[in-house]
């Protein structure tokens, strides 16, 4: 039988490989999100986005799968050593990210876990990396995996195993209780019902802008209707650690030397992360950034980043909003098509005048000269 004292080394393992077994089924879920996640903890240069995405969720269900089946000691042992290296990587990269600013989420569990990396990320990739350690310790010790191990405890070690079970599910059920009390202060988004036309075409329903407010970066206070008043303007929030936002605010100004007739606006939640995106050089020159403190006006048209929204100068909304690198980039490729069109009409327009005025000939008076 197994003495009580090896017992936390296996509920070690336990821990490991449920989480293992949670992030490997999210990620594979969603191997998007794991891309998203080495790039906001700018890792693209030693793990191919692709690849990595498609390998790693199926490499953590496989360890998961052999920590709790292994019924020798071998593979046990090879499986928590992998582990208990991959927890170390893990918690090198967060505290990394945190050293360096990068508090994008990590997306260590998909797209479920969206929380930017923090100081409890990092406390918790330590306590992972500890458990790994004692599954590692319980491998080499001559443990199996989960599952045959707990086949041979006595009733001694059940006691361990229970009480450790009842401390987790009462903790699970206090955190869950805890978000269904929760109130979410942020203002709810009421999306207008689809609008269709005969052929049955969803068509874009044009809301009022709503009165939020933002700021400028030398504290001026200003709202979203007052700032759209003489000129039409698109906000794309964003946030300085996000790495599509990088990955747009460097093509920011370039779109604007497009659409002269839109002014573009970088929206922070904060001077602080306006602050970080200017020491980082990503802050667009020769536009004017924004702070919308709290996220109080974003929460207006949705959640994410980068988000954006066209004001129009009538105080409608004339596009959007839009969440995703891609779907801000296409919402601009649109806007600038549908500038083209109108010039292009204008243009046709006035050359059918210039024909109907040649066509007419000489006006009656022409020519009359005393």
């Amino acid at each position: 039988m197994l003495a009580v004292p090896t017992v936390p080394l296996v509920l070690c393992t336990a821990l490991i490989a449920l989480t293992l077994l949670i992030s490997g089924i999210a990620k594979a879920k969603d191997p998007q999100s794991t891309v998203t996640g080495i790039q906001n903890l700018g890792l693209e240069k030693i793990a191919p986005t692709r690849a990595v995405s498609l390998i790693l969720p199926w490499f953590e269900i496989a360890l998961a799968a052999v920590l709790v089946l292994s019924p020798v000691r071998l593979p046990a042992v090879i499986a928590s050593g992998l582990a208990l290296v991959l927890m170390l990587f893990y918690t090198v990269v967060i505290a990394r990210a945190l050293a360096t600013g990068r508090t994008g989420s990590c997306n260590c569990f998909g797209s479920e876990s969206t929380a930017p990396v923090s100081r409890y990320t990092l406390f918790r990739n330590l306590a992972l990396l500890a458990a790994a350690a004692g599954a590692h310790a319980a491998a080499l010790a001559g443990g199996a995996g989960v599952l045959f191990t707990l086949l041979s405890l006595d009733a001694s070690g059940w006691v361990w195993v229970i009480g450790a079970a009842l401390i987790a599910a009462t903790l699970d059920a206090v955190r869950r209780g805890d978000a269904l009390g929760a109130k979410d202060e942020r203002p709810e988004v009421i999306l207008p019902e689809p609008v269709y036309d005969e052929n049955g075409e969803e068509q874009y329903v044009r809301m009022p802008i709503p009165y939020a407010a933002l700021y400028l970066e030398n504290g001026r206070h200003t709202n979203l209707r007052a700032l759209a008043k003489n000129q039409a303007r698109m906000l794309v929030f964003v946030s300085a650690t996000c790495a599509g936002c990088v990955k747009f605010l460097k093509t920011m100004a370039s779109w604007q030397e497009h659409l002269p007739q839109v002014a573009l606006h970088p929206v922070y939640s904060s001077l602080d992360s306006l602050q970080t995106s200017r020491n980082a050089g990503t802050l667009p020159e020769g536009l004017t950034p924004l702070i919308d403190r709290d996220a109080g006006a974003r929460a207006n048209f949705g959640n994410g980043v980068p988000l954006a929204v066209v004001l129009g100068a009538d105080g409608l909304i004339a596009g959007g909003p839009v969440a995703g690198v891609e779907a801000v980039e296409a919402l601009l490729t649109d806007i600038e098509e549908q500038f083209a069109e109108a010039a292009r009409l204008a243009e046709e327009e006035r050359q059918e005048q210039i024909r109907q005025a040649f066509a007419a000939g000489p006006s009656n008076t022409e020519g009359d000269h005393l």
